[in-house]
């Protein structure tokens, strides 16, 4: 093995300067590294399995890197080195033979040791050193790894329970794999969204233990997505923000009804969802024009309101605190940048200009 990784390094070396690949654009080698951190997350499943002497897990997760990864990363492989194409190949085709039930837990730790040394020789050939490192191609990494978490656990989940281990494990070594790019940038980021995304992590293994509903773990895993959307200073485009005003309040009062009657973990689905579904998108416009009022809702939704749900709270107090909450989105409603048609009409009167009117469209792996 260790003169294999020598002839890939010269490889890299050689491949990193070529023409050939000057060209290749940021999307393609985004694609590219999101194969890569797959691969990494598989080979993590595949040490999980191995100390769980789970051998029918531990092939199908050396398998998949060959089965399912290797096919989009050829063509960028080819294009920057044949020889580099054939040698990451083979090393993803020996991998289910190296880690077999037939060798030892030391020499397929070698083997997944080796592969993983391939990947990153792969990396610095194919994106670069520069882009690797870049905070915000990390971001983007850790987004892709956690939108295809959704599917997986979606897939993986019936009626709260396991149906397809394989499914869930995926999901999980894909959450591992973007905590783990997290942890690398997290003292790059804003302190108050770095602390907002580990707390999600938290939420979401929480629910990886439990068999939450899918459409839980959705919420939990767009948190972390949305959070990192706004480290970026991507906006949304989808919804008018007076809508997620709206949609809290709908929220919250059937978050009310559900925990009178009984419903806990309903309430604090419904909860979690008026906040990292709805609020998470006014905080950026509320923080600007008052910031006290922001600071305000987000501990009484994020924190105080899941924590009275978490702890059985009385009924009484939570309704109590779901109200106050109401009563400062009536303040949101006043303030979120939303002008009234009549304001436009105005507007345009003054102006003598047609304005177009728009909107701001706005755990650890689990095993058998």
């Amino acid at each position: 093995m260790k003169s294999l990784i020598a002839v890939l390094t010269l490889i890299a070396v050689a491949s990193s300067t070529s023409l050939a690949f000057a060209d290749t654009d940021y999307d393609e080698k985004l694609a590219f590294a999101g194969s890569l951190e797959e691969s990494l997350g598989h080979f993590w499943a595949i040490e999980q399995n191995l100390d769980d002497d789970n051998t029918e897990l531990v092939l199908v997760h050396a398998t998949h890197p060959i089965a399912e990864l290797y096919d989009m990363m050829k063509p960028v492989l080819q294009k920057s080195s044949p020889d580099l194409d054939t040698q990451v190949k083979q090393i993803l085709l020996d991998l289910g033979k190296k880690t077999g039930k037939d060798v030892t837990r030391q020499d397929a730790q070698e083997a997944i040791d080796g592969a993983k040394e391939v990947v990153e020789i792969a990396r610095t050939a194919i994106v670069g050193d520069t882009l690797s490192q870049d905070p915000n191609f990390k971001m983007k990494l850790m987004q892709g790894l956690l939108e295809t978490s959704k599917g997986e656990y979606e897939e993986a989940i019936t009626n709260g329970e396991i149906s397809m281990m394989a499914e869930f494990q995926d999901g999980s070594a894909f959450v591992w794999r973007s905590q783990q790019i997290f942890n690398e940038i997290k003292s790059e980021l804003p302190q108050h969204e770095a602390e907002e995304i580990e707390e999600f992590y938290d939420d979401l293994w929480a629910g990886y233990d439990s068999r939450a509903n899918p459409a839980d773990i959705t919420i939990m895993a767009d948190g972390v997505i949305h959070e990192l959307d706004e480290v970026m200073g991507v906006e949304s485009e989808d919804t008018d923000l007076l809508d997620y005003v709206e949609n809290i309040r709908s929220l919250l009062k059937e978050t009310k009804e559900e925990y009178a009657a009984g419903n806990t973990d309903e309430a604090l689905s419904l909860a979690t969802k008026a906040y990292l579904d709805n609020f998470e998108f006014l905080e950026s416009p509320i923080g600007q024009q008052n910031p006290e009022l922001n600071h305000d809702i987000e501990r009484m939704m994020r924190e105080e309101l899941r924590d009275m749900i978490k702890n059985g709270a009385p009924v009484s107090e939570v309704d109590a605190h779901v109200d106050a909450i109401l009563l400062k989105m009536n303040d949101v409603a006043k303030i979120v940048p939303e002008f009234p048609f009549g304001a436009l009409i105005a507007m345009t009167s003054i102006l003598g200009v047609v304005i177009a009117i728009t909107k701001i469209k706005g755990s650890k792996l689990i095993k058998k």
